[in-house]
């Protein structure tokens, strides 16, 4: 490896960085889940400068194939965002959203609010690419504001 100086080494990063998340970046919806009143209640937050990589697959099982389908998205850092504790503490949790295993999360820019009328069950049924939160890893670079989230969901 070259001998480069800290610079250079932030450069580099920095370019990385704009190629993963400056060209042809999307929008996530993101559904928060927590409890009220012993209900599940969903919080939805839409984030921008996200790279969406989908992988559909089916393994092979001797009942029949089933549906292995999964996505990885790569979310850069954001002001907006709160660590699951720090998040679920809040009281009034509007502008603010999180990464939790067992959230949802939507190819997009959705509007639907999760109900008792309007359920995960039909936001499934009405979207595409409604996929459930399976792990979240913490990218960090060393600069303030060059870290992002790499999330898989299936």
């Amino acid at each position: 490896m070259p001998n480069l100086t800290n610079s250079r080494i932030v450069a580099q990063i920095d370019r990385e960085i704009d190629e993963l998340f400056l060209s042809d970046t999307a929008y996530v919806t993101i559904y928060n889940r927590y409890t009220v009143s012993r209900s599940d209640t969903y919080q939805r937050s839409v984030v921008e400068q996200v790279k969406w990589t989908d992988a559909r697959a089916a393994n092979r099982m001797a009942a029949g194939d089933i549906a292995n389908d999964k996505a990885v998205v790569s979310i850069l850092s954001d002001a907006n965002y709160l660590a699951p504790i720090a998040w679920q503490a809040l009281v009034t949790k509007t502008g603010k959203w999180t990464l939790q295993v067992g959230d949802y999360i939507v190819y997009g820019t959705v509007t639907d609010t999760i109900t008792a009328l309007f359920t995960i069950s039909d936001l499934k049924a009405k979207y595409d690419n409604v996929l459930r939160i399976t792990s979240v890893d913490t990218k960090e670079i060393g600069s303030v504001g060059l870290g992002y989230w790499e999330v898989s969901a299936k």
